[in-house]
């Protein structure tokens, strides 16, 4: 995760010189708005691009000063709790570490934990759902890497369950751990849990749909290809194969279409990465794939969206073999994938 820290003071310079030694399986980046000793902080002139910049570039923020100042800066661009990421406040002398935004699906809490075991903070969470040890949703939406299509839907979903109400939970994958307190197995009910990475209707009155990344998109392209029409026909292959395009957690083909403009606004627009691989890479893929003497005296390779989706995959298999028209080919795989419940709160 990619960090940036800024300190206040010559003593927060020095934590913030601390904290980044101890995280150092994060990309952590110091900066000082203080007059006095930096210990090699970058110097920041403007705190309000400083916290612009870092709410589009960061994962996390840590403000080493008073909660107060952090408030004050992050309030112009504090967006969606799905998107913003984790901020956590520290003293200058390290005694208290409080995260104060993106708590679970930023990673905040975490974060925070992480920084108090390192530096023997004391770590305040405020969040309702870990101080009564009740399951916590968005955690285990973020800990299996599933996007939540409907974020409103998780404090409902979190009151029912601190107010000691049942919550059903349907999965269309294979779930290892035992259930947390509360949720129960159902494919019917007033309200609960559907992990699909279908576009298949909710089961449950309210739902709350997680969708786990798990498909790898390969693609391919007649050259100049409009991102209107490259974007329609992808996503009219997703939806006849009932598959979510929030479910696609990579894409991939040949380097030749690597400046292609109608995929690679497809790939930035949806927020997958995109991977672009060598007729050399492709042919090492192994598999039996759809076969194209046209496609080979292109591209020098008999296939590029099939062999791309099974190079990007974990242990995967095709599920949508190549499919053309428009200019546009496709293809998907599917990930060996399995849901975890351990010790998620």
């Amino acid at each position: 995760m990619r960090i940036g820290i800024i300190a206040f003071s010559s003593r927060g310079c020095a934590l913030a010189e601390r904290i980044s030694k101890e995280l150092n399986g994060h990309e952590c980046s110091r900066f000082a708005k203080t007059t006095g000793e930096k210990h090699g902080a970058e110097p920041v002139v403007s705190m309000k691009e400083w916290t612009a910049g870092s709410f589009k570039e960061c994962g996390a923020i840590i403000f080493i000063g008073a909660a107060g100042i952090a408030v004050r800066y992050i309030a112009p661009y504090v967006r969606d709790k799905s998107t913003d990421p984790a901020v956590i406040v520290a003293d200058e002398l390290g005694r208290n570490i409080i995260p104060i935004l993106s708590g679970h699906i930023g990673g905040a809490n975490r974060l925070a934990a992480e920084i108090g075991a390192a530096i023997g903070g004391n770590v305040v969470i405020t969040t309702a759902t870990d101080l009564n040890d009740v399951f916590a949703v968005d955690v285990f939406a973020a800990e299996n890497d599933m996007h939540i299509d409907n974020v409103a839907m998780v404090k409902q979903i979190s009151a029912r369950l601190l107010e000691g109400k049942p919550v059903h939970m349907m999965s269309d994958v294979r779930i290892e751990g035992d259930l947390p307190e509360g949720v129960t197995y159902a494919d019917a009910g007033d309200t609960g849990i559907y992990i699909t990475a279908s576009v298949s209707p909710n089961p449950f009155k309210r739902t709350l749909r997680l969708v786990p990344r798990m498909m790898t998109l390969g693609v391919g392209s007649h050259r100049d290809i409009d991102a209107a029409v490259f974007e329609g026909r992808v996503l009219e292959v997703l939806g006849k194969n009932d598959i979510s395009v929030r479910a696609v957690r990579a894409g991939g083909s040949i380097d030749l279409k690597r400046n292609e403009s109608g995929i690679l606004e497809f790939f930035k627009k949806y927020d997958i990465p995109m991977t672009f691989f060598s007729k050399e890479e492709l042919e090492r893929v192994k598999g039996e794939f759809t076969a194209s003497d046209y496609v080979k005296t292109i591209t020098g390779v008999e296939n590029v969206c099939e062999r791309s989706a099974i190079a990007l995959s974990d242990n995967g298999t095709i599920i949508v073999r190549k499919v053309g028209g428009v200019g546009v080919t496709v293809a998907v795989a599917k990930d060996d994938r399995v849901i975890r419940f351990g010790d998620v709160r």
